[in-house]
């Protein structure tokens, strides 16, 4: 890991959204994600469709719990369990967005695993939790064609005196067609690449010593999204709420 100086940029906050996602994605959950090897029998009664016309939209202002099994049954979700349970689900909030620029030639790494590392020569961030500046990139790209995992570290700095150090941590996958996969990771070649080309997503923690800021990140979770501009990185990243 090799910190460097970054440049600074104005704190531009960015909005908030604070929205639960429509969709039920229970539904996307199957049994066969489960290892019934592993588990004990266990007896629990049927949940069975009733033959009929649905009730109307009127008659669903106080749904009685069958109603509710029988609905999910509907839409296959009986093979879930628990199906008449629900709570809240998780909801998107927009945090904060880096842009960095990388080093053109990779740094590589012989440990028990070879790596590539792809140092930053500047960068900036701005966010809801405050400031500018940064520190390093730590880039690891590895997977068979056309899909790369790719994992990153990056140092932050708040315009706070004295500056708070928060250190986040990504990895993802950068999907798309192998030549232009080539392109993005391969050093020295151009990056004006049109984003809906290719995918980058991540999942981000981010950390800090720092009291000041420990109860706001250390517990947080964020999901990413990047793209190249230039020779720039940027990341979106939205806290999972």
């Amino acid at each position: 890991m090799v910190p460097t100086e970054f440049a600074p940029s104005a704190l531009r906050p960015p909005p908030h959204m604070n929205s639960s996602h429509p969709d039920g994605r229970m539904n996307e959950v199957h049994s066969v994600d489960w290892d019934t090897n592993m588990t004990a029998p266990c007896l629990m009664p049927e949940i069975k469709v009733r033959a009929g016309p649905q009730p109307t939209r009127q008659s669903m202002m106080h749904p009685q719990p069958v109603q509710i099994r029988d609905d999910m049954s509907d839409s296959g979700s009986s093979n879930i369990s628990r199906p008449g349970l629900s709570f809240p689900m998780p909801a998107l909030e927009f945090d904060f967005r880096i842009a960095v620029a990388l080093n053109p030639e990779p740094s590589k790494v012989e440990n028990k695993v070879k790596k590539e590392i792809t140092t930053v020569a500047a960068g900036q961030w701005s966010g809801s939790f405050a400031g500018l500046a940064g520190g390093y990139d730590l880039g690891q790209a590895r997977g068979f064609r056309p899909i790369r995992i790719v994992e990153g570290a990056f140092v932050m700095q708040t315009t706070d005196q004295p500056p708070a150090i928060l250190e986040m941590r990504t990895r993802g996958s950068l999907s798309g067609p192998c030549d232009i996969l080539d392109s993005l990771l391969g050093p020295g070649q151009s990056k004006d690449i049109d984003p809906r080309q290719y995918g980058f997503r991540m999942f981000a923690t981010v950390k800090t010593p720092d009291k000041r800021y420990a109860e706001i990140v250390n517990c947080g979770l964020w999901v990413a999204s990047g793209m190249w501009s230039g020779e720039e990185l940027i990341i979106d990243a939205y806290r999972v709420t």
